[in-house]
């Protein structure tokens, strides 16, 4: 059944990923409108976080706050399929590091570095290009997935750059 799921949405996916960028958040509005508006999907749970989060903010705030934070998930999920095709000099044109030389000095001193980045703030398939901006071994962590072939799609994407993924569960014998 996993590979039927998989035979079936892949060029689905495929497809989405070819579009223009122009295109994709087109899209990514679409799919914003559905899972909003239509499907409503955990609004619930999303509002009573935001409403812990942010107290002093009026019922009209939060739902500000809460429709831009759909337009971003909607926005990753596609920039997420997008990563599927997408090319190293367009990753690079979009996603900018600055003071890689401070990672560089702790490479000479042949130190070991943890970055820890803001998972799901950006796109986070598009993080692992940091890879080519570094010499030491880079690893990921992520959370497995159940469906064994979107799971190796998922490995392929981010270790696209040369980075070494690594599960949940591997995290803490490999470190």
């Amino acid at each position: 059944m996993q590979l039927i799921a998989y035979i079936i949405l892949y060029p689905f996916l495929w497809l989405i990923s070819i579009l223009p960028f122009k295109l994709l958040y087109m899209v990514s509005d679409a799919v914003y409108v559905l899972i909003y508006y239509i499907i409503g999907y955990r609004k619930k749970v999303v509002t009573s976080n935001l409403k812990l989060a942010f107290p002093e903010k009026s019922a009209n705030e939060i739902a500000l706050i809460q429709k831009k934070f759909y337009h971003h998930l909607c926005d990753m999920i596609l920039e997420a399929v997008k990563s599927i095709t997408i090319s190293e000099a367009e990753i690079k044109r979009r996603y900018i590091f600055t003071n890689v030389e401070e990672v560089h000095k702790l490479e000479k001193e042949n130190k070991s570095i943890v970055l820890l980045m803001g998972g799901h703030y950006a796109s986070w398939e598009w993080i692992f290009i940091l890879q080519a901006h570094v010499n030491h071994k880079g690893y990921a962590v992520y959370k497995q997935l159940s469906n064994k072939y979107f799971d190796a799609l998922v490995k392929r994407i981010r270790a696209k750059y040369n980075s070494h993924l690594i599960t949940t569960k591997e995290t803490v014998p490999t470190f």
